[in-house]
């Protein structure tokens, strides 16, 4: 049977070699993990892209050694169905970080089954979201710039899966995803071929936006490719955790029998979450 979204157990910050040793010998043993987090950034000092989260301007692992370890250990290819293979999700952190890495991405996608290339998940922030206004919410990339680039037909990068989003702030955690913030991306996506797309949203924001939110599972390119959202939250401090009361609250709303478009449309990367 294959592994269901919200069964899907997720390493996150693969940005040094000593987490990617790590997922490797997980991946080896076959344990519970079906899916990576890494970050990119651009180092001006190198003048190439490695693995990294702002503030950080420079790391020692590079996104193209990261690409070759995970190749020669078949992290996505190894026995594995196109449903239930493990995912790569690569965090771009900036538009010349993504520009730098097309062709590392690439090469890695070449020696992949190409039936797989949708678990490779190419991530960003291209609009304005929730939870704070001024510069620090301002996407780093052209959200058309973007678009244009990753689904180009002559990329091969167009047939991984585009997990686009909107910026964040901590200022207000449950601050709602509006309807103008959805429609602004739905209207980005008509002019534009992309079956393969799945949303990060802040699960913190979840219940105060579900009205909007709700528009995201509805429109849907092909009955065998929907569109998918990913709830994230890792934070535990007492202030900014998500309480097992939300996270239920939230399971039981997406994956309700009687809503029959939602079951099975979410992935949940929640630190902490574990299905009722």
């Amino acid at each position: 049977m294959p592994v269901q979204l919200i069964d899907f157990r997720w390493y996150h910050a693969v940005n040094d070699q000593n987490k990617l040793d790590n997922v490797l010998a997980s991946s080896a043993k076959h344990t519970q993990l079906h899916a990576i987090e890494a970050d990119i950034i651009y180092s001006e000092a190198k003048g190439h892209s490695v693995m990294g989260h702002p503030p950080q301007v420079d790391g020692e692992l590079t996104l193209a050694s990261l690409l070759q370890q995970l190749n020669e250990a078949n992290f996505q290819s190894t026995s594995m169905t196109d449903t239930d293979a493990n995912i790569l999700k690569l965090d771009f952190k900036s538009m010349k970080a993504l520009q730098a890495s097309i062709n590392d991405v690439e090469n890695y996608l070449k020696d992949l089954p190409h039936q797989l290339h949708q678990h490779v998940w190419i991530n960003a922030d291209i609009l304005a979201g929730p939870g704070g206004k001024g510069e620090d919410m301002q996407p780093k990339f052209d959200s058309v710039e973007f678009m244009e680039l990753l689904t180009s037909e002559t990329s091969l990068m167009k047939s991984t899966t585009l997990s686009i989003g909107w910026t964040t702030s901590l200022t207000d955690i449950y601050a709602p995803y509006t309807m103008d913030m959805i429609d602004e991306m739905l209207t980005l996506l008509r002019s534009y071929p992309c079956n393969n797309i799945t949303f990060p949203i802040r699960a913190t924001s979840v219940l105060t936006s579900w009205e909007a939110l709700r528009k995201l599972y509805d429109n849907n390119v092909d009955e065998n490719k929907r569109w998918t959202l990913t709830l994230w939250w890792s934070l535990t401090s007492e202030q900014h955790k998500m309480t097992k009361d939300a996270m239920n609250r939230i399971h039981s709303l997406l994956e309700s029998d009687y809503q029959s478009i939602l079951p099975n449309r979410t992935f949940y990367d929640l630190v902490n979450f574990s299905p009722p």
